[in-house]
């Protein structure tokens, strides 16, 4: 298994991880956030599919690595991903506790973004 496969069965995982975080938090409010701003972020994910994303990018990798569809995904996964990057940051105070999961989340699907963006400036 390669490491760009294994990147991106990590990422699939800390996704699921992400989800089932917000989830945890909206049923039992662990960390006392707001849950209106949680549900919001909990809408966003499921709007931009992040659970289907997860599956089908684990399900890809598990065997063959296949990096045009990979890209595909991750790409799809980073514009849901900014979006709830950039209400977090303009609620910082309320979702403080959800930044280190974007983070993680961040550097995780950008590391392929850099991958694809290096592969296409290289000559043929």
């Amino acid at each position: 298994m390669n490491a760009e496969m294994q990147k991106a069965i990590l990422l699939a995982e800390n996704i699921k991880d992400f989800i089932s975080f917000i989830n945890k938090n909206l049923d039992n409010n662990i960390f006392y956030m707001d849950r209106d701003k949680l549900n919001q972020i909990k809408l966003i994910a499921e709007d931009f599919k992040f659970h289907i994303l997860a599956d089908e990018l684990k399900r890809i990798n598990r065997f063959v690595w296949d990096p045009k569809y990979t890209h595909y995904l991750v790409d799809r996964f980073l514009k849901g991903l900014r979006i709830i990057d950039e209400f977090t940051e303009r609620n910082y105070n309320s979702l403080f506790m959800v930044t280190g999961r974007l983070y993680t989340l961040k550097n995780l699907s950008t590391s392929f973004s850099e991958m694809n963006h290096y592969k296409k400036a290289a000559p043929s």
